[in-house]
C-alpha cells in the first residue's frame, strides 16, 4: 500500500488493492470510546416485595385509602409498608392517537411499569367454533402435511366475538395500556406488546376458529386424517386431534403465565376467548390394538430438499404419512390426563400474581357442539359406544357444563372475574378493563431475609368495615444462586468484555450475496495540525466478490464513486476508483480540512463496465470525534488484509472476515502523535488467549503511522477469533480488536 497524494484544501487519496471491514458493519472495533449497554433493572433489595391491591366495597373500588388503613402479613408475620401509591386510569383514547413502543426492549420496560396496564388476549382458536365454517368430519379440503394453509378473510358481516374485541380494542385500551394477542400456536416468547392493536384487528378478520372446522387443519393434524381415514377407523383421528389441541393450549397458557412473571411482579391480565376445555383422561380404548389394521409398507425413497433422494415417504404428498409416528402420537395422546396439568397453569398462574378473565364468544350457549355438526361415521359393524362416541341433549348438555366449570375455575382461582352468563359481550369485555382500572400499589421490606426459593404467602386487608380485598396471594423468594446472578448482572459491565461481544457480533452481519463488498472507518494522520490536533482521515475498502468477478456485468471490472457528505445530504469531495478482476480489492484513504468532528455519510456506489447494470450502492456512517491532543487520540479502526495461495506475498485489504487456514492475516490501524509500542496476542471467543504467536510492528507510511499485528492461520481450526493490538503511549494504553472467522 503507497499514499497517492495529500491536499490539505481540497480531498486526498491514497489507492492500494481492496478489502477491509467497516466497524459498524465489519468485524473490526476500537474500544476506546463505545457506548455501554443499558443494564437491566432488578429490584432495589433482593427481599423487596410489591403488591398490587384490590379493594371493593359493593363492587365498587374504595377511594382515598391511606398506607395505614392497610395490614400486610407475610407467612403469618406483619409487615411495614415502605411505598405507597393508588392508581387510577381513567378510558382509552382513539387507537390512532397512540404510540406503539419502538423496539422490544422499550416494549419489555413499558410492559415491567406497573402503572401500565398490561393485558394479553388469548385467542384460544382451538377451542372457538366458527358458526360460518364447514362442519362435516368426513368432508374435508385437501391440506398439507408439511404447511398449514394460508389464513382467509372470513365471508360476510363479523361474528358477535369479533364486534366485542373490536370495541374493547378500540374504545377500552388506555394511553398507557399495553395489550398483545396470542393464539395456541405461538410461542409466548415471541410475544410483542403494542398500543396501536391494528394488527389484532386484521387476525380478527381472518377465519382464526377453528374448533369443529374440519377444512382448517395443520400438518399434523392432516396427517392424522391420513393415518386413520375416518371411513376405516371412526373417530380416532377427530379426538387425537381434540387431544393434541387441548394439550396444545394447557401448555401454552402455562409458558405465557412464566414469560409474563419475567416482566413484572404486579397483575397482570389474560383475557381468555374460549368456550372451554374437556379435561380429557386417559382413553384406552384410543390406544387399543385395531384388528385387521394393515402393516406399514417399507419406507421407500423419495426426492427431497436440494433433489436429493431420501428414504421414506414424501412428506408433501398429501396422501401419505408417517405412519409410526402416527401410531406413537395415539397411545400418547390417549393417555394424557390433563386435570393435573390445569392445575399447574392456576398455580404458575397464581406464582407469578397473573389473573385469567374468561369469556366464553358463544355468549349464553346452549348446546356444546353446533347444530349442523356431523362427525365421521363409523365403520361397517361398529359399535358407536366402542369408540367413545356420545350423542343426545343430555351429553351435550354434560359437556357444554363440564367446559363451562373449567373457564370459571380459571377466573375464582387466580382473582379474575367470574364469567358474566350474557350475550353482551361488549359489556363482560368493560368488566375487564373497569377491574383493572383502581388499584394501589403497596411495596414493603420483607422481615424474612432468607434466600431459600420458598413460597411466601401474603395477606392483605383493610381496617374499613365492608371492604373485601383482592391481592397478590404470595411470591417465590430467590434463591442464593438468583441472588448472586442479579448481583453479577447489576455490576457495572466489564469494557473489554462488551468489547469482544460487539466485535464479534459483527461477523454476522456480513452480506455474503454481495458482489462488491464495502468497508471505512476513521483513521488519523500522522502529523498533527498548528494547533497540535490530530487530522482525521477516512479510509474506504471495496472488494469485488470472487464469483461476481466471473459474472457477464464485472467480467471487464468496474467503477466505483465514493463519495463523503453530512447527515443532510451536503457533498464534500469525491473520488472515483477502478476495479479489476485482477487486482479485485481497492483502499482509499480520504482527508480533507472540511472534516471536524461530527458524523459523516461515506457513500460508495459501484457498478460494472461489461454491460448496463444497476450496481451496487452502500452507505457508512463515520464519526469524528471531539479534538484533542493527538497524543491522547484513540487508535484508528483497524483495517484487515489477506495473503494466502491467490494472492502471492502481497497483503490484499478484505471486507469479508472469513478466512481459511492456508491463509495469514494482518491487522492495520492508524495512531496519531508519537510512535507507540504496540503487542498483540489471539484471543478465543470467550477473550481467553491462546499460545499462538503474533508478530507486531510500527511502520510509516506516507503521512500516517501504521500499527501492525500478522498471523499465520495455518493451527487454527474453525471457528470465531480475536486479533488484539495494544498501544502504548506513555502512560497512555489502547486496545484495538478484529474479529475474524476460520471456515473449512
Amino acid at each position: 500500500m503507497h499514499l497517492i497524494g495529500w491536499r490539505m484544501p481540497a480531498v486526498a487519496a491514497c489507492s492500494a488493492a481492496l478489502g477491509a471491514s467497516l466497524l459498524a458493519s465489519g468485524g473490526a472495533s476500537r474500544q476506546q470510546g463505545s457506548p455501554a449497554p443499558q443494564r437491566p433493572t432488578f429490584r432495589a433489595a433482593v427481599n423487596f416485595v410489591r403488591v398490587d391491591v384490590y379493594p371493593r366495597a359493593d363492587g365498587r373500588p374504595v377511594p382515598e385509602l391511606r398506607a395505614e388503613d392497610f395490614v400486610v402479613e407475610e407467612d403469618g408475620a406483619a409487615q411495614t409498608i415502605s411505598t405507597f401509591e393508588h392508581i387510577v386510569i381513567r378510558d382509552g383514547t382513539a387507537p390512532e392517537t397512540r404510540a406503539d413502543p419502538r423496539n422490544v426492549r422499550e416494549s419489555n420496560q413499558m410492559a415491567g411499569d406497573p402503572r401500565n396496564r398490561l393485558f394479553v388476549l388469548f385467542l384460544d382458536t382451538f377451542h372457538v367454533t366458527d358458526s360460518a365454517a364447514w362442519h362435516n368430519g368426513r368432508s374435508r379440503l385437501p391440506g398439507s402435511t408439511v404447511a398449514r394453509l394460508p389464513a382467509e378473510a372470513r365471508m360476510g358481516p363479523p361474528t358477535n366475538i369479533d364486534r366485542a374485541l373490536g370495541s374493547f380494542l378500540k374504545t377500552s385500551i388506555g394511553p398507557d395500556d399495553l395489550i398483545a394477542a396470542m393464539t395456541p400456536e405461538m410461542d409466548p416468547s415471541q410475544l410483542t406488546f403494542i398500543r396501536r392493536p391494528e394488527s389484532i384487528e386484521a387476525f380478527l378478520g381472518t377465519t382464526w376458529a377453528r374448533r369443529f372446522s374440519s377444512d382448517n387443519l395443520d400438518p399434523v393434524e392432516e396427517r392424522y386424517f391420513a393415518c386413520y381415514p375416518p371411513d376405516d377407523f371412526d373417530g380416532v383421528a377427530v379426538e387425537m386431534i381434540a387431544r393434541k389441541r387441548e394439550a396444545q393450549t394447557l401448555q401454552s397458557l402455562r409458558g405465557l403465565a412464566r414469560r409474563l412473571g419475567e416482566l413484572r411482579e404486579e397483575r397482570k391480565g389474560v383475557v381468555i376467548v374460549s368456550e372451554g376445555w374437556a379435561l380429557v383422561r386417559p382413553n384406552q380404548d384410543l390406544a387399543r390394538q385395531f384388528k385387521d389394521m394393515a402393516p406399514p409398507q417399507p419406507p421407500g425413497v423419495h426426492v427431497g430438499a436440494g433433489g436429493k433422494l431420501a428414504p421414506g415417504t414424501d412428506p408433501r404428498t398429501y396422501v401419505t404419512a408417517d405412519w409410526q409416528q402416527c401410531e406413537a402420537d395415539r397411545v400418547r395422546l390417549a393417555n394424557l390426563d390433563h386435570r393435573r396439568d390445569y392445575l399447574d397453569v392456576l398455580n404458575e398462574a397464581n406464582r407469578v400474581n397473573l389473573s385469567f378473565y374468561p369469556v366464553d364468544p358463544r355468549g349464553l350457549a346452549v348446546f356444546d357442539q353446533p347444530f349442523d355438526y356431523q362427525p365421521a361415521a363409523a365403520p361397517r359393524g361398529a359399535d358407536a359406544a366402542q369408540v367413545g362416541r356420545v350423542s343426545g341433549v343430555v351429553e351435550d348438555f354434560e359437556r357444554l357444563r363440564g367446559r363451562l366449570e373449567t373457564l370459571e375455575t380459571a377466573a375464582t382461582a387466580t382473582d379474575g372475574l367470574a364469567m358474566i352468563k350474557s350475550n353482551d359481550l361488549t359489556a363482560s369485555l368493560a368488566r375487564v378493563v373497569a377491574d383493572l382500572s383502581d388499584y394501589y400499589l403497596i411495596g414493603y421490606a420483607s422481615t424474612n431475609s432468607k434466600a431459600d426459593g420458598s413460597f411466601r404467602r401474603i395477606s392483605v386487608r383493610v381496617k374499613r368495615p365492608g371492604v373485601e380485598v383482592r391481592a397478590r396471594r404470595g411470591y417465590r423468594a430467590a434463591t442464593a444462586a438468583e441472588v448472586a446472578a442479579r448481583a453479577a448482572a447489576s455490576a457495572p459491565p466489564d469494557p473489554e468484555a462488551l468489547s469482544r461481544t460487539r466485535v464479534l457480533a459483527s461477523l454476522d452481519r456480513t452480506r455474503a450475496d454481495r458482489p462488491v463488498r464495502v468497508a471505512g472507518g476513521l483513521a488519523w494522520a500522522a502529523a498533527p495540525d498548528e494547533a497540535g490536533r490530530p487530522r482525521p482521515v477516512f479510509w474506504v475498502v471495496a472488494e469485488l466478490d470472487g464469483a461476481a468477478a466471473r459474472a457477464p456485468e464485472w467480467r471487464g471490472g468496474g467503477r466505483a464513486v465514493l463519495t463523503v457528505a453530512t447527515p443532510d445530504g451536503q457533498t464534500l469531495f469525491d473520488e472515483d476508483a477502478a476495479l479489476s478482476p485482477a487486482s479485485p480489492s481497492l483502499v482509499r484513504y480520504l482527508a480533507d480540512t472540511s472534516i471536524t468532528a461530527g458524523e459523516y455519510v461515506v457513500r460508495v456506489r459501484a457498478q460494472g463496465t461489461e454491460r448496463s447494470t444497476a450496481g451496487v450502492t452502500e452507505q457508512l456512517r463515520i464519526t469524528v470525534p471531539a479534538p484533542g491532543p493527538a497524543a491522547e487520540a484513540p487508535p484508528g479502526d483497524p483495517v484487515v488484509f489477506r495473503s494466502g495461495p491467490f494472492t502471492g506475498r502481497a497483503f490484499l485489504p478484505t471486507a469479508d472476515p472469513r478466512f481459511r487456514r492456508a491463509e495469514r492475516l494482518r491487522v492495520d490501524a492508524a495512531v496519531a502523535g508519537p510512535a507507540p509500542a504496540v503487542s498483540a496476542r489471539l484471543l478465543d471467543r470467550k477473550g481467553q488467549p491462546l499460545p499462538l504467536p503474533v508478530s507486531a510492528a510500527v511502520r510509516e507510511e506516507t503521512y500516517l503511522r501504521i500499527v501492525s499485528a500478522e498471523l499465520a492461520l495455518a493451527p487454527l481450526g474453525p471457528g470465531d477469533y480475536l486479533l488484539e493490538l495494544t498501544v502504548l503511549r506513555g502512560s497512555r494504553s489502547d486496545k484495538v480488536m478484529a474479529a475474524f472467522r476460520i471456515v473449512p
